[in-house]
């Protein structure tokens, strides 16, 4: 759209769903969402992008006996379905239409954590930040810190992402990241921690670092190099082995896979990539993956995996691209 034009009822159609699928609504939003919903011409457009979506996974392949999952319904809002009022090629434009408003979308949803980060990188960006201590911070991709110093504790927010820390030895400051309401402490050492939702990761490169979950009652687990842990609302995972050096390749610009399964390692390059990857075919979710792939080019990347899969993929639109067998 232009400046100053006025988006039209598909626009905030599109938008609304996004919103509503994502679970980012609150009360008065909600009920803003319903009041917006009365209206006839406001209905009958939230109906079709709707529909564009649920067609999304009822796309006809060859060799396929079965239907697809549909996305799921919109949560306690009731749609009637009109099949016949708009052309499939029709709803799949809506359905890239709806992904490059949500793309749009996500800056202004974005705002807060904008306003809470003291750093933090786009899709697809790495840099590295110096800390007044002398530390320093390699952010990945959509990743984002908040820092907290004090006479008595080094402490960083991770918001969201991954990033890995470079710690300036100070024995009486320790190093405190926290996320998902867990905490990894250290004095001088080099680790990363990963953010997935209300789940961390922490790997250990160099020197010793301790996990704690306190929602798990458990006093603190040491790592030392080449060690990793988990924790989650489940509490803290068992501690294991992992090359510390691949799993942060991310650093040198690379992703490496061993035997990943195709789903995981589609969900990695989506963290590259400004558009939507999307696996409609089920049944290749599985198929295991290994290469060496770039983080600059992830579209480069799905390439090859179809090529070596023998898999197809159909591009809707520059943001949204499906794939299958």
């Amino acid at each position: 759209m232009n400046d100053g034009e006025k988006p039209t009822a598909l626009d905030e159609a599109a938008e609304w769903y996004v919103r509503q699928d994502t679970g980012v609504l609150d009360a008065g939003e909600q009920a803003r969402f319903r009041a917006w919903l009365m209206q006839p011409a406001n209905r009958a457009a939230y109906e079709e992008v709707a529909g564009a979506w649920d067609d999304l996974g009822r796309i006809p392949r060859p060799g396929l006996s079965t239907g697809l999952p549909r996305q799921r319904d919109v949560r306690a809002v009731p749609l009637r379905r009109h099949p016949s009022r708009t052309s499939r090629p029709r709803r799949w434009a809506l359905a890239a239409a709806a992904v490059v408003v949500a793309v749009t979308a996500g800056y202004a949803l974005d705002l807060p954590m904008r306003l809470e980060a003291d750093a933090m990188t786009a899709t697809g960006e790495v840099r590295t930040v110096t800390l007044d201590d002398g530390s320093s911070v390699a952010l990945n991709t959509a990743s984002a810190i908040a820092v907290d110093y004090s006479r008595e504790r080094r402490r960083i927010r991770l918001l969201r992402g991954e990033a890995v820390f470079t710690v300036a030895r100070d024995a009486a400051r320790p190093f405190v990241v926290a996320t998902a309401s867990g905490e990894a402490v250290a004095r001088g050492t080099v680790f990363a921690v990963r953010k997935d939702d209300e789940a961390a990761t922490v790997t250990v490169l160099e020197s010793h670092v301790g996990v704690s979950y306190p929602a798990a009652g458990r006093t603190a687990v040491e790592l030392s190099p080449g060690e990793a842990l988990d924790y989650s609302r489940r509490g803290l995972g068992a501690v294991r082995a992992v090359d510390a050096d691949a799993a942060t390749a991310w650093r040198r610009g690379k992703l490496i896979f061993v035997d990943r399964p195709l789903g995981e390692v589609i969900a990695e390059l989506n963290r590259y990539h400004s558009g939507r990857i999307q696996i409609i075919d089920g049944s290749i979710s599985s198929h295991p993956v290994s290469g060496v792939f770039d983080t600059g080019n992830p579209l480069q990347a799905l390439e090859v995996i179809e090529q070596t899969l023998g898999l197809h993929s159909t591009r809707l639109s520059s943001l949204l691209i499906l794939l299958h067998h």
